[in-house]
């Protein structure tokens, strides 16, 4: 496997920790499956405006059956990054980027979500530039996102990261294509 920015001392090579602007430490590593009960606890400390500006819908709690598919990954077509922290011994989800690569083609369905606490801290743009790097080690050259219009911090991200290529409005959602 290529050399990353991920390679630390560490158990897997996509490990690493990363700061935040106000100087807190987190730890970054690819999703595993017992994360499972974690991203439900993360989704649970989401605000409803940053719940409905991932998944698009007013989850009050992120069901079953959604939190094991997203916890399963394949480490190649389907891939994901968590941040997390550790509380009482307890690693906490703060944040997760995961890309969905189309079938048969160098592209992919990207997402990202951090929770309230830590929003505006750097951390998206850190997991979406990590994840941008995953992604370039699994062939994949393009990312497309899905964006609502009201989700003004994510297009500022975008546009600060110099990654708003290409913008379709259709059907009240912004689709964002561009090259990683």
């Amino acid at each position: 496997m290529p050399r990353s920015a991920f390679s630390v001392a560490s158990s897997s090579p996509y490990e690493r920790e990363v700061g935040l602007r106000d100087g807190t430490r987190v730890h970054v590593r690819p999703i595993r499956p017992e994360d499972e009960p974690l991203l439900q606890d993360a989704v649970a400390h989401m605000s409803e405006r940053s719940v409905y500006f991932r998944f698009f819908s007013p989850l009050k709690r992120l069901p079953e059956a959604m939190a094991r598919k997203l916890a399963r990954v394949d480490y190649e077509d389907r891939f994901a990054l968590v941040a997390y922290c550790r509380e009482r011994g307890e690693e906490r989800i703060v944040g997760v980027a995961r890309y969905d690569r189309a079938p048969g083609t160098d592209a992919a369905e990207v997402a990202v979500a951090v929770v309230d606490e830590v929003q505006r801290q750097g951390l998206g743009s850190q997991l979406l530039s990590l994840l941008a790097q995953v992604a370039r080690e699994h062939g994949l050259r393009t990312f497309t996102l899905i964006v609502l219009p009201e989700n003004q911090s994510m297009l500022a991200l975008l546009r600060k990261l110099g990654w708003i290529h290409r913008a379709i409005f259709r059907g009240g959602l912004y689709e964002i294509s561009f090259e990683i």
